[in-house]
């Protein structure tokens, strides 16, 4: 919600006018419905504010504020189905290595020049050389221009989830990003793209107001006018919705706040599934947990529903594998570890572990560090003498997902697709996301297979077989999926499909 206008001093300022003088106003955002559409502003709460609008130097919450100002070639609808956006249409070549997409023509950055397939190509190729989004592009091998309307994306092999992943690489206009070079995306008139919104003000990490794109070539939005703002705290961004202060919370809202907001008749929480994967990591290279009793025995000791709690106080879902329960292709098997600390006890002697130190490493906010006490008591239970070292943010980075420093560790993954060929690479061999070190040949051929596979139940039973070898080995404990939530004023509308996207033009004024 925005705070509430006062006109009435303005308007006695007009009428004191003397004909044909000028006075200029200044317009503050307001709450409720007094006022036409073009006037009203949404304010819109989140943990910080972009740091950056390069979207191929920055990631994390930064993407919230680059889906406002940028565009991709395709997206996922209320369904989650993948349909064009940039694109017209694209074509699947038989052997499923060749997507040739066919651009809509006529579409406009905001510095006036036409969206072209080379900017398309400086764009997927910028996303395939960025640490932030290569992610997504570690499947592409290269791309070529067609002609003007018309680029081909030949991939090193099939991969089932890649038109998922390109929802995340945004498409920047070429001619501006090399004009502006390092300082790209570093200032209100370096943020060119096609997006609807268009940037206004900007004090990054604090504030950035957006104001909507008349020349949108899918329609201007119906929200015009959007401020949004830095709240670090949770716990204070609920209390801004309560009081109307914000009109919408883009974060998860706690779990202690769930019921108070489901309540409340001035706002309205809608629930989806996430892509957050909460997770237990044991190095399987080097340190102790290389051998798979000890792994077994930390499978039969941790209370996961215990971590639940701790972690998200119930709100989420407990999985017995690196996929979401409506993750694509995901056969949903119930075959985890049930708790057994005599057995775990036994599984820790046989390791020849018993009383020996083990130190779990965890980021330094939450809720990690109440992970990880949760986790040192379940391993002291079963015989060992388990430490915890906190780390910020880049140092636990470093050491944990880029260089494989850790012997045990809290992790989380967070998925850029609902699919099972993205979050099944966490086991692949060599992989990049492979941050446990875990390899087994009996698996590879299996997630190969399955990630080229097109028709969703016939991957069912090769992730079957995959996650049976991965059960036994136990390269890490999957812990629980996060719910989402987003939590938004009545006096806003959007289909609760697309809640989870986190685009404002989805939104619209009642």
């Amino acid at each position: 919600m925005q705070r509430k206008m006062v006109w009435l001093v303005v308007v006695m300022m007009i009428t004191l006018l003397v004909a044909g003088c000028a006075q200029k106003t200044t317009k503050t955002p307001v709450a409720s419905g007094d006022q036409g559409k073009a006037d009203k502003e949404l304010v819109v709460g989140l943990s910080q504010v972009c740091n950056n609008f390069d979207p191929y130097g920055s990631y994390g919450d930064d993407t919230l504020g680059h889906m406002q100002v940028y565009d991709t070639l395709v997206i996922k609808d209320k369904d989650g189905k993948i349909v064009p956006s940039l694109a017209e249409k694209y074509d699947v070549s038989p052997d499923g290595k060749t997507i040739a997409f066919h651009l809509k023509k006529g579409v406009k950055f905001t510095n006036g020049l036409e969206f072209k397939a080379s900017d398309a190509k400086f764009s997927i190729d910028n996303g395939v050389k960025s640490s932030f989004t290569n992610w997504a592009m570690t499947g592409v091998f290269d791309s070529k221009v067609v002609d003007d309307y018309t680029i081909n994306v030949n991939l090193k092999k099939p991969d089932v989830s890649f038109l998922e992943k390109l929802t995340w690489i945004f498409m920047v206009s070429e001619e501006a990003y090399k004009k502006y070079g390092d300082q790209y995306g570093k200032s209100v008139e370096s943020a060119i793209g096609t997006g609807p919104y268009t940037l206004k003000e900007w004090k990054p990490g604090e504030l950035a107001v957006l104001e909507a794109n008349s020349d949108y070539f899918q329609g201007a939005p119906d929200i015009k006018k959007v401020r949004f703002k830095s709240i670090s705290d949770a716990n204070a961004a609920v209390i801004a919705l309560q009081t109307g202060e914000i009109g919408l919370y883009l974060k998860d809202v706690p779990g202690m706040a769930v019921d108070t907001l489901a309540k409340n008749e001035k706002v309205t929480l809608t629930p989806f599934s996430s892509y957050v994967f909460m997770d237990v990591l044991m190095n399987c290279q080097t340190g102790p947990f290389t051998n798979v009793q000890l792994r077994r025995a930390v499978a039969y000791a941790v209370d996961r529903q215990k971590m639940l709690q701790v972690g998200t106080e119930g709100q989420g879902a407990i999985v017995d594998c690196p996929g979401g329960p409506d993750y694509i292709g995901n056969p949903n098997l119930k075959t985890w570890y049930q708790m057994d600390v005599e057995k775990a006890k036994q599984f820790v002697k046989e390791a020849g572990m018993e009383g020996k130190t083990v130190t779990i490493k965890t980021m330094s906010t939450d809720p990690y560090p109440k992970l990880a006490t949760a986790l040192q008591a379940d391993l002291n239970k079963i015989g060992l003498n388990a430490k915890v070292e906190q780390l910020e943010m880049s140092a636990y980075s470093e050491k944990i997902w880029q260089k494989a420093d850790y012997e045990i560790a809290i992790s989380r993954y967070w998925s850029g697709t609902k699919d099972m060929s993205e979050t099944m690479s966490l086991l692949e061999s060599g992989g990049s996301m492979n941050t446990a070190k875990y390899s087994n040949p009996a698996i590879d051929p299996l997630l190969t297979k399955a990630s080229a596979e097109l028709n969703t139940e016939a991957r069912k039973p090769l992730y079957t077989e995959a996650l049976k070898i991965f059960t036994q080995d136990v390269p890490l404990i999957p812990l629980y999926y996060t719910q989402g939530t987003r939590a938004y004023s009545k006096a806003l509308t959007i289909d609760a499909g697309n809640v989870q996207y986190d685009h404002i033009c989805y939104y619209k004024w009642k």
